[in-house]
This record gives structure tokens, C-alpha cells and sequence, in this order.
């Protein structure tokens, strides 16, 4: 950080208005402390941090009185100067206390920064430091590997086994990444992804909640849901989720991998691989079938169970999804992605991970979400008295090639 104990007053840091200033530090006696009344930050251009690596903000602040909202944020911004990173910490006393953000920088640096900002209150910054850290650990222990079907040669890199009693957002994020981080449904699904009790964690299972709360939404949009979406990221490996399905007509859970902000800066889509969709419909689309595939450009199948349907890109089991638990996976490599049940390989096709310029695109996040309706899902109606509804994952795993 420039100017971090704010020695040089305001120097090096951008200032949203004439009353957030330098005042004189109630810690360090001759020094000074900034009094933020809305915003300030201090911006960065590439080369001051590295992509993959791990660092902590460190702030020594408090806020004026109790209330209010103040935090620190730490966010980047693809090369359109979007933000698609925000790292966020608040301020809890009216009494001075050290505030840490962990955070591993994202795969374009070019564009970011540190910034304070407050509503209803004033925040009393006295120091600043952003350092180098270890590597954040983005594993965790597992207990049991029942229910786990990874090929030979592959290490775990990320997982999460939702044992806590709250949904970990150091690891997830709870919207798309698009409109900055905000966007909360795509194409014409009946939901947007809130965060009101829509990530219940219980005996060792997240369930993405989704509940009718409306009946006369001008676009039809009457529930909420939920969805994760992984911080961490990257380019090829082994996918798996355990999960149980929600069954009533008019829903639409999926667990997919989509392209992030590449290191050129570009946030482009596709690619897209799709692990399982699941629809039931109450039609064509059923609780036995699981449609799985990739998005655009489209590749020769390389191998298909005999009861997988090419055409339309679905398997059908000999068991209903949400009668049970059911782990499913995927192998990703440069060339192809490979997709299992229960360790049964269903379907394999080519597929390279480019954009539409035939360009290699930014590194994958992980999503789980459940959708409702839709000209897909709601084809024939949504089943309200159903709900609410539930896509329930015991665990999310994550492995890269060991050799």
C-alpha cells in the first residue's frame, strides 16, 4: 500500500468527497488516520501482485458509533473496468479492532483496488497494509469417501464438505459473474438468487432452497432460490458432486463449469461445460433423466452408454434422482470431457475450452444452482403447492492430474 499510515495526508488515495480527510490519529501520537464518510480507496495497475498468489489486508479501524454499515473491500476489474472480484470485510465496534482479508488474486490483475466505504456511519482508518501470504488452503478434510468415484492419478485442490453451520463465502460467491458479480438469473427462469435463507447447511448438507414468493411479478419471477459460485478457479481436472434432487414439476438444479475473467481481461462466454442439468417437467424431461454436455463448439461423441440419447444430450437411469443420493462427475482434459454416475461413465465427447474466436478462455468456476421454470423447466407449469424445494450436495470435490 502507498501512503498506508496516511503520513502524506491524502496522497495516493481517491476520495469521494471533502469530508473524508485526515484527521489526527487517536492511536499514534503525531500521526495521522482517515475519516471515511462514504467512500475512499487507492487504485492499482498490473505487476504490483501476482495472479495465484495468496495475500491479507490488514486494517487497524473502528466506526464512529455502532450501526451503520462500514467495510473494506478488495476488488478487481476485468479490462472493461467491470468489476468481477469483490473480497469484503466489515467493521463491527465503535472501538478500535485489526480487520484481516485473505484473498488469492484472480487470473487478471491489470485493473484493482483497496477502497473503504460506509452508509450511515463513519469509519476511523488508522494503518492499512496489504503482504504476501502463505497460500490460502482452498482443501479440506474429508472424512468419508463414500460416494467417491475419482480415477486413478488425481489429487483433491478443492473441496468443500458444507460441515460448518453457515455457508463459507471465502470460497463461494452467491450470483453470477455477470453485471458485476450481480446478475441473479439468466434467460427466462422464474427465480432470482437471493441470500434469504436460501443456503441452509445441517448435518453436513447445503441445501439451495428455492420458495414461491409472489404471485403477480409483472415477468413471473415469483421465487427465490439459491446458487454457489466458486472463487477459486481453473483449467481441466476431475469434478464431482453428491447430491440429491429437489422432484417437483418446474425445477431446473444444474452443477456446471463457466469460463471466468481470462488473463487477458476478457469475460467471454462460451465455453460452458455442463455437468448435469436436471428437469423435470412433467413432460418430455423426467426424474430419471440427467442431461449433461458442452456448450458450443460442438465435438464428435467419443463414447455414449447405451442409454444415452446423443440427440438430446440426456441419460436415463434405472432409479428416479430424487428418490436418493447419487454422486456425479466429470473429467476434463484439453482435448475432451468425460461424464459419470455413480463412477458410470455415461457419455464422452471431444471438446476444446475456447471462446467463440476459437481462443483459449479464462479458467472455469464451479457453480451448483437451482433454477425454476422457464420455457424448458416450466414447459407445462410450475407445481407450487410443491414448495418449497431443495437441491441438497452433501460435497463439492475438486482434483487436478497429479501426473
Amino acid at each position: 500500500m502507498l501512503n498506508g499510515d496516511f503520513s502524506n495526508h491524502m496522497y495516493f488515495w481517491y476520495l469521494a468527497d471533502a469530508q473524508t480527510t485526515a484527521v489526527p490519529s487517536e492511536l499514534r501520537p503525531g500521526g495521522n488516520a482517515l475519516v471515511v464518510n462514504s467512500w475512499a480507496g487507492q487504485k492499482f495497475s498490473a505487476g504490483v501482485i501476482e495472479p495465484g498468489k495468496s495475500y491479507q489486508l490488514t486494517v487497524t479501524a473502528r466506526k464512529s458509533v455502532n450501526g451503520g454499515d462500514a467495510s473494506m473491500s478488495v476488488v478487481f476489474y476485468d479490462k472493461n473496468s467491470v468489476p468481477y472480484r469483490n473480497f469484503r470485510r466489515t467493521f463491527t465496534s465503535s472501538s478500535y479492532n485489526q480487520y484481516t482479508l485473505s484473498f488469492t488474486a484472480p487470473a487478471y490483475t491489470g485493473i484493482w483496488e483497496v477502497s473503504f466505504s460506509v452508509a450511515g456511519v463513519q469509519a476511523i482508518v488508522d494503518t492499512v497494509s496489504l503482504k504476501l501470504q502463505s497460500p490460502i488452503v482452498q482443501t479440506e478434510q474429508v472424512t468419508s469417501l463414500d460416494g467417491s468415484y475419482v480415477p486413478a492419478g488425481y489429487g483433491l485442490a478443492f473441496n468443500d464438505e458444507f460441515n460448518g453451520t453457515s455457508l463459507n463465502t471465502d470460497k463461494w460467491f452467491t450470483r453470477y459473474i455477470y453485471d458485476g458479480g450481480t446478475k441473479d438469473r439468466l434467460n427466462d427462469e422464474q427465480q432470482r438468487y437471493r441470500d434469504n435463507n436460501n443456503h441452509v447447511i445441517a448435518n453436513g448438507v447445503l441445501s439451495l432452497v428455492a420458495r414461491k414468493v409472489s404471485s403477480n411479478d409483472p415477468q413471473g419471477v415469483d421465487y427465490e432460490s439459491g446458487m454457489i459460485r466458486s472463487d477459486w478457479t481453473t483449467r481441466y481436472g476431475y469434478f464431482e458432486a453428491r447430491v440429491k434432487m429437489p422432484g417437483a414439476i418446474g425445477v431446473w438444479p444444474a452443477f456446471w463449469l463457466n469460463s471466468d475473467v481470462a488473463e487477458t481481461g476478457d469475460l467471454r462466454w462460451p465455453p460452458e461445460i455442463d455437468i448435469f442439468e436436471f428437469v423435470n417437467n412433467g413432460g418430455e424431461d423426467r426424474t430419471n433423466m440427467l442431461h449433461t454436455g458442452a456448450v458450443e463448439p460442438y465435438r464428435n461423441f467419443l463414447f455414449l452408454d447405451p442409454a444415452f440419447n446423443q440427440w438430446w444430450d440426456y441419460w436415463t437411469a434405472p432409479f428416479n434422482f430424487n428418490e436418493g443420493w447419487h454422486t456425479v462427475g466429470a473429467a476434463w482434459t484439453p482435448m475432451s470431457m468425460t461424464t459419470y454416475v455413480d463412477g458410470r461413465e455415461i457419455m464422452s465427447r471431444a471438446y476444446e475450452w475456447k471462446d467463440t474466436n476459437g481462443v483459449l478462455a479464462g479458467p472455469a468456476h464451479i457453480l451448483l444452482n437451482l433454477a425454476i421454470g422457464g420455457h424448458w423447466a416450466g414447459r407445462y407449469g410450475i407445481d407450487a403447492a410443491a414448495f418449497p424445494q431443495a437441491l441438497q450436495i452433501d460435497w463439492v470435490r475438486a482434483y487436478k492430474k497429479l501426473y
